[in-house]
């Protein structure tokens, strides 16, 4: 018996530009919206464009009206931080939406990868994409070839776009014109123009910080202060960061200077930035705008902030100074033998009293092995010889004039500085008769302990007097 084949037609379809769609059921469409700045003219192409596509959706017989989301002022090399775009795709994965409609393929993603893999992702779940600009339906079969040139050009385009606008930002660095911005930059404000100007209620807590260090205080114990007394950040909290307020001291704009691209774009897709540490140039502008410290403060705590790490390297510790409030030599006593700092010991002698000294942290760095032999020296006895030191310091104060005078001509900053604080707080002082945490940390550089019970209490001028111990 010969075979024979029948045809049997199509079912009649009702086809829209949107797509395929059956004339008895409606197609929930629906719009995106995108535009990358927040300008003027671009958020009223913004607004456009919603009322375009919402008028466009609502009037057409074939389609059902499924939303229309809308991002303003976000790139579209990225899908992390497009709230609106990510909210459509997961009413999009629940079934809310049968076709999305967009201006183009740039509104849509400029990152190719993340373009095609949202419209193979929609167009598995049978939802197609009109870019009406290039004129693609995703759902015809030539919809993704066209779609992959298209959108390596739309992302080459932001890549070509990113460049100039980076050329353009270098340009103007080149000729000292930047907009900063000062949002988190605690004690300036910028006027209309981008300039920066100093914010005068929050003035004296960066005086106060450059100070307070400058006064010997470490950036911890700063920190403490200030959440103590209830002193405002940026953002009018009362919580500190060590670490917040170091970069503060380090930050030249605080001198009136400003140095430029100081961190740069590594991928204009992710917009992942990145520490400059010279792969590209920079750009430091003198006098860019008015100063809160004085330059010569400012370079003096530089160097204080060298010193405080030459210290640490050739001491062999981590902490400058350790919760001074409660522990005012942390890091200050250095051993005479093998230049370690010393460590504080609770110690309860035979009669039940508790005892604070101070031993060589080498002594036993191996538990159970003997390391540094030098000898302990108790609390009371560094206090006394401090004291003892000071005192003499200013009982013989004509006798160190001339070196603190000739300290005042030294070309290092710092040098100078320390003369001309020695001067003011010898000058008309009484005797101390008790200690003084926080003038001791203006005073004091370290005192060295020797095994033949010798203390030698050296300032941060640089004097050095030599104590006996009095337990000897």
């Amino acid at each position: 018996m010969a075979r024979s084949s029948t045809v049997i037609p199509a079912k009649q379809i009702s086809t829209a530009e949107s797509g395929t769609a059956q004339s008895v059921q409606k197609l929930k469409m629906a719009a995106y919206c995108r535009v990358s700045t927040d300008q003027e003219e671009q958020l009223l192409s913004h607004e456009n464009q919603v009322n375009y596509y919402t008028n466009y959706i609502s009037e057409n017989p074939l389609y059902e009206y499924a939303g229309t989301y809308a991002d303003e002022g976000i790139s579209g090399t990225n899908t992390k931080k497009r709230d609106e775009f990510n909210r459509m795709i997961a009413d999009s994965r629940a079934g809310k939406i049968d076709m999305i409609i967009t201006k183009s393929i740039s509104r849509f993603a400029r990152n190719t990868l993340d373009c095609l893999n949202y419209v193979r992702e929609l167009k598995d779940l049978g939802i197609g994409i009109i870019f009406e600009k290039e004129n693609i339906n995703t759902l015809d079969a030539k919809g993704e070839v066209l779609l992959t040139i298209l959108s390596s050009l739309v992302q080459d385009e932001s890549r070509s776009i990113s460049e100039n606008c980076t050329w353009g930002i270098r340009r103007r660095f080149e000729t000292g014109k930047h907009k900063m911005s000062t949002k988190r930059f605690l004690g300036y404000d910028t006027d209309e123009t981008g300039k920066l100007v100093i914010n005068r209620t929050q003035e004296p807590i960066v005086v106060r910080l450059y100070q307070e260090f400058m006064d010997g205080k470490t950036t911890d114990y700063i920190k403490r202060i200030f959440e103590r007394e209830g002193v405002k950040n940026w953002d009018g909290g009362t919580k500190w960061q060590s670490t917040t307020l170091m970069s503060m001291l380090e930050n030249e704009k605080y001198k009136g200077d400003a140095l430029l691209q100081k961190s740069y774009t590594v991928d204009f897709l992710t917009k992942k930035r990145t520490q400059n540490k010279g792969e590209i140039q920079m750009f430091y502008v003198e006098d860019d705008h008015d100063a809160i410290i004085s330059k010569r403060i400012w370079e003096c705590v530089q160097l204080e902030i060298k010193r405080r790490k030459k210290y640490l390297e050739e001491h062999g510790t981590n902490s400058y100074s350790h919760r001074p409030e409660s522990n005012p030599f942390a890091s200050k006593i250095i051993c005479g033998d093998c230049n370690k700092v010393f460590a504080r010991k609770g110690w309860r002698s035979s009669t039940g009293v508790d005892r604070k000294v101070w031993q060589c942290s080498e002594r036993y760095k191996i538990k159970g092995v003997m390391g540094c032999a030098n000898r302990h020296v108790e609390e009371e006895t560094l206090i006394k010889a401090y004291l003892m030191a000071w005192n003499t310091l200013v009982e013989n104060r004509e006798d160190f004039m001339e070196q603190w005078t000739e300290q005042l001509q030294s070309e290092n900053l710092l040098e100078s500085y320390r003369a001309e604080k020695f001067i003011e707080y010898t000058d008309g002082a009484k005797p101390l008769t008790e200690m003084d945490t926080d003038f001791m940390l203006k005073t004091l550089d370290h005192i060295k302990v020797f095994e033949d019970g010798t203390l030698l209490v050296v300032f941060l001028d640089g004097t050095e007097i030599e104590c006996k111990n009095e337990e000897e």
